[in-house]
C-alpha cells in the first residue's frame, strides 16, 4: 500500500472511531454542520476557485447571519445560495447552548477528468474578521488548499462535503463525507489530506475543530475550464 493511501485508510479508521464530536476547550464546544445540501454550479460559469463562509447561528442552531471572508463573483451567490437546505447545532459553554460561529470552504470544482492537471490561479484573499457572533472563538483559518481530481469516465456531478478534524496544530487529523457522491467522494477525500489550517482558538488558546469543506462539481455535459 503506497504512503498516501496508507495515510487515507487511517483516516478512515479514524472517523469510524467517532472523533466527530466537537473538541471543547475551557468549557466551549463549537457550533456545527449536521446536515449538508447541495450547492449548483453556475450555468456557463468560466470562473472555478473557492469561496469561504461565515456562518453564524443562535443558541438553537438556527442560521442568523451568512458573512463572505472570501468573495469569488458569481460563485459566492452559488454558495450562499446552498446553504438554504443546510442544518447547524448551536455551540455551547459550559454544557449551555450558546451563538457560535461556523467556517465553510466551499470549492467550485475544475471538471479535469484522468489526469489532467489543474492550474491553480490567484484567490481572493480572504477576510477573516467577516462576521461573527462570538468574540472568543476564531475558527481555523484555511492555510492552503488544492482541488479535487475528476475521476476519469465518471458522468457524476454536484456537491460532496467533508469535515475535515483539525487538530490543535492545524492539521488535518481525519476525514469524513457527509454527503456523498460515488467516486467523487474519494476524490474529495484524497484532496483534502493535503489542506493546511491555522488551528482554531478559544480565549487566545489554540484547539482541535471540525472543519466544513463543500466540493461543487459540475456535470460533464456541462463542464469547466
Amino acid at each position: 500500500m503506497s504512503r498516501r493511501r496508507s495515510r487515507l485508510a487511517g483516516m478512515l479508521m479514524l472517523a469510524s472511531a467517532g472523533l466527530w464530536g466537537q473538541a471543547t476547550a475551557q468549557g466551549y464546544r463549537p457550533a456545527g454542520v449536521t446536515r449538508a445540501g447541495d450547492i449548483v454550479f453556475p450555468v456557463n460559469s468560466a470562473v472555478t476557485g473557492l469561496v469561504t463562509l461565515g456562518i453564524s447561528v443562535d443558541s438553537t442552531g438556527a442560521l442568523q447571519n451568512v458573512a463572505v471572508v472570501r468573495d469569488l463573483p458569481p460563485l459566492t451567490r452559488a454558495a450562499q445560495n446552498g446553504l438554504s437546505n443546510w442544518k447547524f447545532t448551536p455551540a455551547t459553554k459550559a454544557g449551555v447552548s450558546a451563538a457560535g460561529d461556523i467556517r465553510v470552504h466551499m470549492v467550485f470544482n475544475p471538471y479535469n477528468p484522468g489526469g489532467t492537471e489543474i492550474q491553480v490561479g490567484s484567490q481572493p484573499t480572504p477576510n477573516y474578521s467577516a462576521g461573527g457572533v462570538d468574540p472568543d472563538f476564531q475558527p481555523a483559518q484555511l492555510a492552503s488548499s488544492g482541488y479535487a481530481q475528476y475521476p476519469e469516465n465518471t458522468v457524476a456531478g454536484g456537491t460532496v462535503v467533508a469535515l475535515l478534524n483539525v487538530d490543535a496544530q492545524g492539521v488535518v487529523g481525519g476525514v469524513r463525507v457527509v454527503r456523498g457522491l460515488g467516486p467523487l467522494s474519494g476524490s474529495v477525500m484524497r484532496a483534502v489530506t493535503s489542506w493546511k489550517f491555522t488551528a482554531a482558538t478559544y480565549k487566545g488558546t489554540a484547539m482541535a475543530s471540525v472543519v466544513p469543506v463543500a466540493f461543487v462539481f459540475a456535470s460533464p455535459a456541462q463542464g469547466t475550464p
